[in-house]
């Protein structure tokens, strides 16, 4: 593709001028500035009214092709100055001096590389991907034409034939794997084909034994490793029943099981559901941390080291955080609160009854039932029942970070739906040391299944069945009376019901 750019002259002409990716901005300039007669010293190119480099080349200037340059008149003339050039040699050694831009390269390279450039047969000049090879090219090219009239400049010097200049050094080629010949005894003879087999069959030899053998053999144990598999999935389905989780509140619902099997199920639940003990109002449950025996499994250290797969599932979540920061619409105040109230009562209609656990300094857990409009004012009181010393002044807090909970705040607003967990405290940390809660109490503790199996039981039996609540209202339709919660406007008598009474 023929490169080339077309030059605005201060006379109102323009000017095609063929340039090379080597080809300097000033080359171009003088170019322009010889076929109409102008001095180049005194003119500068610029490309949207800003000026450019002179230089530069062509190839990295970012000037695209068929561009416009002008010629601006410059405020001073340009003077030759001189240079400094630094050439590196093949041995890292590196010669400086400095120059004017009309001397060649030849010159340069006479001057730092005496002691060298008698011993080089094939002397090359790098100099930003442009390859001046043999003394000829050097006599021709000067350090003006390279673009260098002013600063410093670094050129490498190399002994190379110009053919190794077009190979790529460090290039790693793997190794071809040679096919060794099959070493054969002058006593084994080659095999020949079975006369007594027929044209359309086949002859049984002995490697076709072999492999079926082979074939049954792998086919024998996989068989064997299905059925262990499934007698190990079928113990561990037998011995699990309840997700009862490895963390405190998580998840309290039962392994899902099949419709048909319903009644044997519901059997086996029956017999093997964990022990609770109910020490109170709200369904209270007391539970001890420090009789849970949790198995820490020692991890090698490549258990920590990111793969290409995490790297992967990192910047995608780093992508969506970030498209989801950008592309968010701006939200009015008023849209956020009402947003903030319809997520309230999608949790109000879908949950009746939230789980609370207050853990106390001794590692002791104290589990209840609340609505989630109750307020920490009534978890306050539940929490008081059960204390050793209740007269003495106490708070709630949820770390992280240290936050103290506000008697008027209700579970809904801070966000304890379904369930949460609160820090016990007393006003004087002194008082926390031993035991916080009554002796009566503690005698009866129940064990972390327990008290999970427990929630997730008395929260299922508090939310009546759909069709339990369609027969009763039927039933009490004609009985049932409007009530102030309802928010109904009770009827009006008739006229004929007036003249009765």
């Amino acid at each position: 593709m023929e490169v080339k750019v077309t030059v605005l002259t201060p006379n109102g002409r323009r000017q095609n001028i063929k340039v090379t990716p080597n080809t300097t901005l000033l080359q171009i300039l003088e170019d322009a500035c010889q076929k109409h007669g102008f001095v180049s010293d005194e003119y500068c190119l610029k490309h949207h009214n800003k000026e450019v480099s002179l230089s530069q080349m062509f190839r990295f200037s970012g000037l695209p092709n068929n561009c416009l340059l002008e010629m601006s008149q410059t405020n001073r003339k340009r003077i030759a100055a001189t240079v400094d050039i630094c050439i590196q040699l093949e041995d890292g050694n590196r010669h400086q001096a400095q120059f004017k831009p009309e001397d060649n390269l030849w010159q340069v390279v006479v001057k730092l590389g005496d002691g060298y450039i008698q011993s080089y047969e094939n002397p090359v000049v790098i100099y930003t991907r442009q390859e001046i090879v043999g003394k000829q090219q050097m006599c021709e090219t000067t350090l003006k034409s390279l673009g260098i009239i002013e600063g410093r400049a670094l050129l490498r010097l190399l002994n190379k034939k110009p053919e190794e200049l077009k190979t790529q050094a460090n290039v790693y080629i793997p190794p071809t794997k040679k096919n060794a010949p099959k070493k054969t005894n002058g006593s084994e003879k080659p095999k020949s084909p079975n006369p007594d087999a027929g044209g359309g069959g086949f002859s049984i030899t002995r490697s076709l034994m072999q492999t079926l053998k082979k074939s049954s053999d792998q086919k024998n144990i996989a068989i064997e490793m299905r059925t262990s598999c499934s007698d190990n999935q079928t113990q561990n389905s037998e011995k699990l029943k309840y997700d009862w989780s490895s963390g405190v509140g998580r998840s309290m619902q039962p392994l899902q099981v099949q419709i048909g099997s319903n009644n044997n199920t519901s059997e086996i639940e029956e017999k093997d559901e964990p022990i609770y003990h109910i020490i109170g109002e709200r369904c209270a449950i007391i539970y001890s941390l420090n009789e849970i025996h949790t198995h820490v499994e020692d991890l090698p250290d490549s258990f920590y080291d990111l793969t290409v797969n995490d790297l992967k599932l990192v910047l995608r979540d780093l992508k969506n955080i970030a498209a989801g920061n950008e592309d968010a619409p701006l939200v009015t105040e008023r849209l956020r609160e009402l947003r903030e109230n319809r997520t309230m009562l999608n949790k109000m209609s879908q949950y009746k009854n939230c789980v609370i656990r207050i853990k106390f300094p001794d590692r002791c857990v104290l589990q209840g039932m609340f609505k989630p409009i109750d307020k920490i004012s009534d978890v306050i009181e539940f929490v008081r029942m059960f204390l050793r010393k209740p007269a003495i002044p106490f708070y709630l807090f949820t770390i992280p970070p240290k936050t103290k909970l506000t008697l008027e705040k209700t579970l809904l607003e801070l966000d304890f739906v379904p369930n949460a967990l609160i820090h016990f405290s007393y006003e004087d940390e002194l008082e926390n040391a031993g035991n916080c809660i009554k002796t009566e109490f503690l005698v009866k503790l129940t064990s972390l299944e327990g008290a999970i199996y427990a929630a997730s039981k008395f929260r299922r039996t508090q939310r009546k069945p759909p069709d339990m609540e369609a027969n009763n209202n039927v039933s009490n339709d004609d009985t049932q009376k409007p009530g102030p919660s309802t928010g109904a406007i009770p009827k009006r008598p008739r006229n004929d019901e007036v003249k009765k009474t």
